[in-house]
């Protein structure tokens, strides 16, 4: 029923009257007409209105329209490709305010494929939806059966990924690795529905028509870490993914210049990645995985250069040379002076670079008591126990000096600086332990130190054997030290 319009107290039917007479909207009365008459002009002229069109006329069977309905929960499937990948932190807090009112007060916004049955959650409301389900299955309590819901009409995956997107940047509750994912997802879909790729610059614009805050930078962020990084992703952070893939363009232009093979580089970064991902997830929690702090991100960006070094048959202090030259260059270096910067070696070398040089000189430097194939297997070792004591923070206390017959000297371990846990200080002594166990015995006669060579030459195994290390630092503590030891 059409509501009634109310007449202003300031304007009285007689007004009215001679305002619609000079509009032309009302025939002009005899001018001996009462004011009972007037009026029943003004009702006749009321009462000539077209008929009501039926506002339902042109849609098709099946078809959803823009509104409100109740919809049972169980009709109701949450969004399958929905960006977030943790179960929301505040899952118990919600469920027990649903419980307190006794159902879900809030509508939810839903959507459905064309050709589908049922309906899916679009602006977010996953959690919510879940809650409800659960709530419904355990008690059938009909508070929990029906949803008050606000039907979208579909208008294409892009649009609900982009919703569900913006809901989650409202909340500040999701991962850069969930944005990362929900960016490509958006990314692809635009791609699918466009029929062309989509730049980074397209790509921003249609996310800010889509309520969407993506500067290219960051949308460039994003895809560098779904398409390399896959395997610490949820460790990430902008910062983290940023310095990376910086170092890694730089070092891609360093490759170029030397013609090395692209598939062989790619595959050997994935191999890094994938390492690493086995050394930090084998003692992180992944419900909440920590995000990557600077030593770490410090430490990847230097086995990425010693990677490269590798490759490259150079020095890890000439790559990491070349790198900074290219990334602090106006214009692109010439080839030839990237060159040039690989193979020239530094003003003065360090001690643990000169562990490198060693390798790729020639003829090839023996150490003092190794000879042929012993002292080139003696070189890798080397290397192995430098990767190792930078993933257990030891290189205040441990120096690569090819003059020793293990290749390193260990040194009295230091306090840590900061409040550090215990689980990361109990670790660090035990891996203190174990190379300065292993230092002393360089004679290789003692049946103990031919597994800590085993161990330190497997870097995958370092991380898993965390909890041995821990049993064999208090195994150790309960015994008194040996001589050598002090």
């Amino acid at each position: 029923m059409t509501p009634r319009t109310r007449l202003p107290d300031s304007i009285s039917v007689k007004e009215l009257a001679q305002h619609m007479e000079k509009r032309g909207k009302l025939l002009p009365p005899a001018s001996n007409a009462t004011t009972g008459e007037r009026r029943a002009l003004l009702v006749q002229h009321s009462l000539a209105v077209k008929g009501t069109t039926n506002a339902a006329a042109d849609l098709q069977p099946g078809e959803d329209v823009d509104g409100w309905t109740l919809v049972r929960c169980m009709d109701i499937d949450c969004y399958d490709r929905n960006p977030r990948v943790r179960t929301n932190k505040r899952y118990a807090d919600i469920r027990a305010s649903i419980e307190a009112r006794g159902g879900l007060k809030d509508a939810l916004s839903v959507t459905r494929r064309p050709g589908a049955n049922r309906y899916m959650c679009y602006f977010g409301g996953n959690t919510r939806l879940q809650i409800m389900q659960e709530l419904w299955l355990e008690t059938h309590d009909s508070r929990y059966e029906w949803i008050r819901v606000v039907v979208h009409p579909w208008a294409g995956e892009a649009d609900v990924i982009s919703a569900h997107l913006a809901e989650n940047e409202n909340r500040a509750e999701t991962l850069f690795w969930e944005k990362a994912r929900g960016t490509a997802l958006l990314k692809s879909e635009l791609e699918s529905e466009l029929q062309r790729p989509l730049s980074l610059r397209e790509l921003s614009e249609h996310a800010q028509r889509c309520g969407l805050k993506l500067h290219s930078v960051t949308a460039s962020n994003y895809l560098f870490a779904i398409d390399y990084l896959a395997p610490i992703g949820l460790h990430l952070t902008h910062e983290s993914t940023a310095a990376i893939r910086a170092r890694f363009g730089c070092l891609e232009k360093l490759a170029e210049a030397l013609n090395l093979d692209p598939l062989v580089r790619k595959t050997a970064f994935e191999e890094l990645v994938a390492d690493i991902a086995t050394e930090i997830n084998a003692f992180r929690e992944t419900d909440d995985p920590p995000r990557l702090g600077k030593d770490d991100v410090e430490m990847i960006l230097s086995r990425m250069t010693s990677q490269f070094a590798t490759l490259a048959k150079c020095t890890p202090a000439a790559a990491e040379r070349a790198a900074l030259a290219v990334a602090g260059a106006e214009r692109q270096l010439p080839h030839s002076e990237i060159r040039r910067l690989l193979c020239e070696p530094p003003p003065c070398e360090t001690a643990s670079d000169a562990t490198d040089a060693m390798e790729r000189a020639a003829p090839a430097v023996s150490p003092p008591t190794r000879k042929g194939r012993d002292a080139r297997a003696g070189v890798r070792f080397s290397k192995r126990v430098g990767d190792f004591v930078s993933v257990f923070r030891l290189s205040d206390c441990v120096r690569l000096d090819p003059s020793q017959p293990r290749g390193f000297c260990v040194e009295p371990l230091p306090a840590l600086r900061g409040g550090s846990e215990e689980v990361g200080r109990v670790g660090r002594a035990a891996a203190h332990r174990l190379l300065a166990q292993l230092s002393i015995s360089a004679d290789g006669s003692g049946s103990e130190a031919d597994p800590m060579v085993a161990l330190l030459r497997d870097p995958s195994s370092w991380a898993a054997t965390r909890s041995l290390l821990d049993a064999y630092h208090r195994a150790c503590a309960e015994k008194p030290p040996s001589a050598e030891e002090k």
